[in-house]
């Protein structure tokens, strides 16, 4: 059913008048269009997306532009710590000073004496003193063991009474057969009475000859019932003791002279040609520390160690003092090729860039670029010989350090405490 208008005309606007005029006619009212909300809510929410789709590019644009201010700060901030002053400390820097560059070759091994005795018994008797034991000093011809002297005087006295024997059945001999040799030029004896004479003759003959050796021997024998060091030097070793019997052969003694000791060492063969008796040796021992000690190469093995290729070194180190002993660990440098008076730096001092080599040279508490000409290196690669460019009392930065540049300030941690 219609609803009517209840408005009077003159308070009716055109669209009210136009649907009363419809009613009036008995037709239904026209109905509202609603499209055009919907394209207007359409354009509402498409403008609120491009605002959300333009509001993210200005945040991502909003966000480049706070990493770029970052990224200043950063710069600025490197540049102020640049400006401050950088600590160095003493391990960090080298005074520049003449010095002798070497180039050596590391060796190990053990300190030998390289006199050294194993005194053994050269007669068969029972042992009546020994006189040292091991660690004491002797000095030549100390006495170091007794034998008991009676059962060698008793052989002494055998030998000699054999001897005797024999001697006088020799000469009995001997006047038997100028006898006999008489009676056979005269025919009164045959030839072979001659013969038989003349045989026993070589053969008392020969026995003396043996049993005089006997003698000998036994008066040997006699005579070194005691036994008296050859040398200066230093018992390592005691193997018998009083009331022992000792067979000729048995060790006694042995006796060490420690003051000149040997290390035994070795080298690959490719430093045989640079190898000659008579280079100098800095050696350290075990138990001394840093202590280093003046030692020479003697000699060299003419054979490598067979599987090895390894060459024997012989080592001799002088030990007047008496410190040193046999057996200890000794490590060295054999001092191949030196040259002194040299400039040399720690590889890590040497800087290189697009001028060239150069050093970081500590002047008034600045770091300064010094150019320098570079040798060769020594000691090992460790360190590089400076042949211009520095002068001796100057402070160079020896680590590499890379963030320190030149103009940097700096100061040396201990400098005039």
């Amino acid at each position: 059913m219609n609803k009517e208008i209840t408005k009077p005309d003159w308070a009716m606007n055109q669209r009210e008048r136009a649907a009363a005029e419809r009613i009036a006619q008995g037709l239904a009212p026209k109905r509202r269009r609603r499209w055009p909300w919907l394209v207007l809510v359409l354009l509402l929410i498409a403008g609120g997306a491009g605002w959300f789709v333009q509001s993210g590019t200005l945040a991502e644009m909003q966000a480049d532009r706070e990493a770029a201010e970052a990224a200043v700060l950063a710069e600025a901030e490197a540049r102020a710590a640049r400006a401050a002053i950088v600590q160095l400390a003493p391990f960090e820097v080298t005074e520049v000073a003449p010095a002798t560059l070497t180039e050596s070759l590391r060796i190990t091994g053990s300190l030998t004496p390289v006199r050294r005795a194993h005194l053994s018994s050269e007669v068969s008797a029972r042992v009546e003193t020994v006189m040292v034991r091991a660690g004491d000093a002797v000095a030549k011809g100390d006495v170091l063991v007794r034998f008991d002297p009676e059962a060698l005087d008793s052989q002494l006295a055998q030998a000699r009474a054999n001897a005797e024997a024999t001697r006088v059945q020799l000469e009995q001999a001997r006047t038997d057969f100028e006898r006999t040799q008489s009676l056979v030029e005269r025919g009164l004896q045959p030839q072979n009475a001659l013969d038989r004479a003349r045989s026993t003759l070589d053969q008392l003959t020969a026995t003396l000859a043996a049993q005089e050796t006997l003698v000998a021997n036994a008066e040997r024998g006699r005579d070194r019932a005691t036994v008296v060091a050859p040398f200066d030097g230093v018992i390592s070793e005691r193997s018998v003791d009083p009331g022992q019997f000792a067979a000729t052969g048995t060790p006694l003694v042995t006796l060490v002279d420690l003051t000149a000791l040997e290390v035994e060492a070795t080298a690959p063969v490719a430093f045989a040609p640079v190898l000659t008796a008579g280079l100098a040796v800095d050696i350290r021992v075990e138990g001394f520390g840093e202590r280093v000690f003046r030692g020479q190469v003697e000699r060299l093995s003419p054979m490598a160690i067979e599987g090895s290729r390894m060459l024997p070194v012989y080592i001799s180190l002088a030990n007047t003092s008496g410190e040193l002993r046999g057996g200890m660990f000794a490590s060295g440098q054999i001092v191949l090729e030196a040259h002194e008076g040299a400039i040399g730096l720690p590889v890590g001092a040497l800087r290189r860039d697009a001028e060239g080599a150069h050093v970081l040279v500590i002047e008034t508490g600045t770091a300064e670029r010094r150019a320098v000409e570079p040798g060769r290196t020594w000691d090992a690669g460790a360190l590089v010989e400076i042949v211009s460019g520095l002068a001796p009392g100057e402070v160079v930065v020896s680590e590499p350090m890379p963030a320190l540049r030149a103009g940097d300030k700096v100061e040396l941690l201990g400098a005039g405490q």
